[in-house]
């Protein structure tokens, strides 16, 4: 998912909860094992630019639907729904898996995924030792080099709230810039090393980008709820400033807001994820996806024109139509014809313009 870089120390106390009562709730909450079988998953990331020229508005990404634990070592069950957001409109697709199979949903249509495919994702929750679903909770976190009871600075007890029915905690805490990164470089190391699904990520940031990464952070937060009575971790909430530079800078503008959210709703509670009935061939989702890519891309810097297509139960994309439905509909004729020849492919970029 994107690389989060967040700094800063303190953060002014709210609220009237102790200190030392807050650091117990946070190390009981991110250490330990806690009872986290089955739920609804929720994980989203928003960035809102200021000044851009570039983008016309925020881009978020969302992550969430049920999930039903397997066991430790086993990807679990699970339904989720995958959906970018931009000022063009929204794309969803659908990711499933029944723990033995796995499918990708867009447009109202199910696909499935190879076995070659599943096979990787399943390997890679095995060799780090659990599955989003299993008993350890928030120890997957230690597992990964994540310890936010390392890198929170100042904590305070809000209040109590209630979340999904279940009374919680909630509590508020700065962040320790040089911590957090150093949290980060230990995640990086341990996710590169999983294999082929995650070769790609870079293994450390510097010493000089760290640095930098910090001096341009400003007015971090985080805000956590645990459950009052198992300490067990309901919604996260974190939030910062972030001034820009370079080829950032040429897409955010100067500066950008971040915000970073993760929740469960109906933990423990059993959740029903079943195989679609009807799939078709991956190669034929793999064709759709190239004309999705290149046109997401435009939606970036249209300021409003999407694409035309829409989808069904959350899996497919929403925007402004008209217009945009014919720039589509020749864009998608032109990859077509181009068919697995990327010179070709490139050749149908203007179309998406008005060329």
């Amino acid at each position: 998912m994107a690389t989060l870089a967040v700094a800063g120390l303190g953060l002014a106390a709210c609220g009237g909860g102790s200190n030392d009562q807050a650091t117990t709730l946070l190390h009981q909450t991110f250490t330990g094992n806690h009872r986290i079988n089955s739920g609804i998953v929720g994980l989203s990331l928003a960035v809102t630019p200021s000044g851009s020229s570039a983008l016309k508005g925020p881009i978020s990404l969302s992550l969430g639907g049920p999930f039903q634990s397997l066991g430790s070592g086993k990807l679990p069950q699970s339904d989720f729904t995958l959906t970018l957001g931009t000022s063009g409109g929204n794309v969803s697709v659908g990711i499933l898996s029944t723990g033995s199979q796995g499918y990708v949903s867009f447009e109202g249509q199910s696909y499935q995924l190879p076995p070659a495919t599943f096979q990787r994702l399943e390997s890679s929750f095995a060799q780090l030792g659990s599955s989003p679903g299993s008993k350890s909770g928030s120890g997957v976190l230690a597992r990964l080099g994540i310890q936010p009871q390392h890198w929170l600075v100042n904590p305070q007890v809000v209040g109590n709230e209630a979340l999904d029915g279940t009374n919680t905690t909630h509590i508020r805490a700065g962040i320790n810039v040089p911590a957090l990164l150093q949290d980060l470089n230990t995640f990086l190391s341990r996710a590169s090393s999983v294999g082929a699904s995650t070769a790609k990520l870079p293994t450390q940031i510097s010493p000089a980008t760290r640095s930098q990464i910090a001096s341009e952070i400003h007015n971090p937060s985080i805000d956590v709820w645990t459950g009052t009575g198992d300490k067990t971790l309901r919604r996260l909430d974190l939030s910062l400033k972030l001034d820009t530079t370079g080829e950032t800078s040429a897409l955010l503008g100067p500066s950008a807001a971040l915000r970073l959210t993760m929740e469960y709703a109906n933990l423990n509670q059993a959740q029903s994820i079943t195989a679609p009935k009807t799939v078709l061939p991956y190669s034929q989702f793999q064709d759709k996806l190239k004309v999705l890519l290149a046109d997401l891309q435009s939606g970036l810097t249209s300021g409003g024109t999407g694409t035309g297509a829409t989808g069904t139960s959350g899996t497919g994309t929403t925007g402004s139509g008209g217009a945009a439905s014919s720039t589509y509909q020749r864009y998608a004729q032109c990859i077509q014809a181009a068919g697995s020849d990327i010179a070709n492919m490139q050749k149908c970029a203007p179309l998406l313009n008005g060329g």
